[in-house]
């Protein structure tokens, strides 16, 4: 029997018996339905745990700390200090694409007639990149860039009049762009405006720096979105200025990030590294991982060393421990959907048999050969199959659609931005899981299908055809 022949007699076949046919595709569609589903809630919640840690930073990124300086390493070893040297060592573990120190002064910006307390973060300008720091305009920074920096896209609303009354706050316009303004910082705090009555003044008056902006950052969900970045180079050589400044006045002028009056007092060493990278080290290294799934490994083998390391990857791995339980739970009820309807299939099978068993005699009699016999039974347990998968994968994109339309909320689904609340899908099918729910559930039905085609091969003629 041809192949074709044997297509359109299967068919033929299922449509004689068209209820019983409807009923257990209904059943394979419900149970590839099921499946899907429940596995599209697990994949959007792994995505939710995703989309909120990201908004605690990039997750391949690992933030180094020098906490346990001076102290013992795992083995007994003095802890290293955390310098070039180091963060040459932290690139060559496997899995790492690159390391920065980082070094923040807070210093004051002026740009038009309006004045701002500003958080310089150095980094080196070749790790830009790789930090995945999102621009929204102009560049990013490059090797060779000395006095410029790019700016976070909340610095501007903090800009404000400092010869306005008093008693009213005037801040920068709406719209304020800092890259078409002409930009000077000082390590003055009283820079741009007139110092408070009876405040000390400093002895060596500091120079301001002009500086260009030359780049905005979009919305990161980091310190990036408030902060300056500027090259790492620069920023230690501020700092060494700064601290020259200081002591030339006293360490008593205001300077050095220092901030006084309503703004309270931000300490350099409390916010800055050592700067220059010396025995005492940076205080905060970032280290960039090429895999995720490289980043546990990196975080381990840099806690040998002695160093404390962060990243947000850790929370997402609590998140996943915590509902790895629910996630079983949903494939478990899919399966067991899926399972009851490939009874169904056999149940429909075995039932067909029965009621055509002197059909099969009649076709042995004929000439038919026992393989033809299985492949007939088989074909419309494949078509049961690729039916029901089709309709199940159909229902199951309009259940998502309903499950997200009305937030129907298995997992954390809503996240703060700082443009508001955001809510996640509830439910997501990505491409392939449609393309395996359509492979798996034909293959499952042929499966099905197997015993009873069997059966049907195993007839006796003499009886078949005995058979009212």
């Amino acid at each position: 029997m041809k192949l074709i022949d044997t297509l359109f007699l299967s068919i033929k076949n299922l449509w004689r018996r068209k209820l019983r046919t409807f009923l257990t595709v209904m059943g394979v569609m419900i149970g590839c339905c099921a499946i899907v589903i429940m596995l599209s809630l697990g994949i959007a919640m792994e995505r939710n745990f995703m989309a909120q840690v990201s908004q605690m930073g990039n997750i391949m990124q690992i933030q180094v700390y020098n906490y346990n300086q001076g102290g013992k390493t795992p083995d007994g070893n003095d802890i290293p200090p955390l310098n070039d040297n180091m963060i040459a060592k932290f690139e060559m573990i496997k899995g790492v694409q690159g390391a920065t120190p980082v070094m923040n002064l807070n210093l004051k910006m002026m740009a038009d007639k309006y004045v701002s307390y500003a958080n310089i973060i150095g980094i080196r300008a070749d790790m830009f990149k790789l930090l995945d720091i999102p621009i929204i305009e102009g560049r990013h920074l490059e090797e060779g860039d000395t006095n410029h920096m790019v700016v976070g896209q909340y610095v501007a609303q903090n800009f404000y009049n400092p010869k306005a009354s008093r008693y009213r706050w005037e801040p920068a316009p709406e719209g304020f762009n800092l890259m078409e303004e002409k930009v000077t910082v000082s390590w003055d705090m009283n820079y741009g405006e007139k110092p408070q009555p009876g405040a000390s003044q400093p002895k060596v008056k500091a120079k301001p720096i002009k500086v260009e902006v030359v780049g905005t950052v979009g919305q990161s969900g980091s310190e990036y979105d408030w902060s300056i970045i500027m090259p790492f180079e620069t920023v230690k050589e501020y700092r060494k200025e700064m601290e020259k400044w200081n002591k030339q006045n006293g360490n008593s002028s205001g300077g050095g990030g220092r901030i006084y009056y309503s703004y309270g007092a931000v300490s350099v060493s409390s916010v800055g590294g050592s700067g220059s990278g010396s025995d005492q080290g940076y205080e905060r290294v970032i280290v960039k991982c090429d895999d995720i799934d490289e980043v546990v490994n990196v975080m381990d083998k840099i806690k040998e060393l002695g160093y404390e390391c962060y990243s947000p990857i850790q929370m997402l791995d609590d998140m996943k421990e915590q509902s790895a339980g629910l996630r079983q739970i949903l494939l478990g009820i899919g399966i067991m959907s899926f399972v009851i309807a490939a009874i169904g299939i056999a149940n429909t099978m075995y039932m067909s048999i029965y009621e055509r068993t002197r059909e099969i005699g009649i076709i042995k009699v004929i000439g038919a050969r026992l393989k033809d016999i299985k492949q007939l039974f088989m074909m419309e347990a494949w078509w049961i199959g690729v039916f029901g998968g089709i309709l199940g994968v159909a229902l199951s994109y309009f259940l998502s659609f309903l499950l997200n339309k009305f937030n129907v909320n298995l997992g954390s689904s809503v996240i703060w931005t700082p443009e508001g609340e955001v809510k996640l899908d509830s439910s997501y099918i990505p491409i392939w899981l449609s393309a395996v729910a359509l492979t798996f559930a034909p293959i499952a039905s042929l499966l099905a299908g197997l015993l009873p085609s069997r059966r049907a091969m195993k007839l006796s003629v003499i009886k078949a055809l005995r058979q009212d």
